[in-house]
């Protein structure tokens, strides 16, 4: 009975009716929430980048001693992890 009613377009016509339907209203106001919403984030942004650019400004940059090249003041070396395992161990 299944297999005759799955091609049949009034099962398909009884299963539409049981599902919602999203009206241009619903579309309508997620769009309107969409937007909001990315202004809103927008505005935090803007906010964000003038306050990196006043950070930014105060950064200044001078010649690493190892290789010679410009890097920002407040930049720290990466340390080596070989370094970081023989100073554990020796504590150890």
């Amino acid at each position: 009975m299944a297999l005759a009613l799955s091609g049949s377009s009034a099962l398909r016509a009884a299963l539409a009716s049981l599902a919602p339907a999203r009206g241009y209203a619903a579309s309508a106001a997620s769009g309107a929430m969409r937007r909001a919403a990315a202004a809103a984030e927008g505005a935090a942004a803007g906010e964000a980048k003038e306050a990196g650019r006043g950070a930014a400004a105060e950064i200044s940059w001078v010649p690493d001693p190892v290789t010679g090249h410009y890097r920002p003041a407040n930049w720290a070396a990466a340390a080596d992890p070989a370094d970081l395992r023989a100073a554990h161990l020796a504590r150890a």
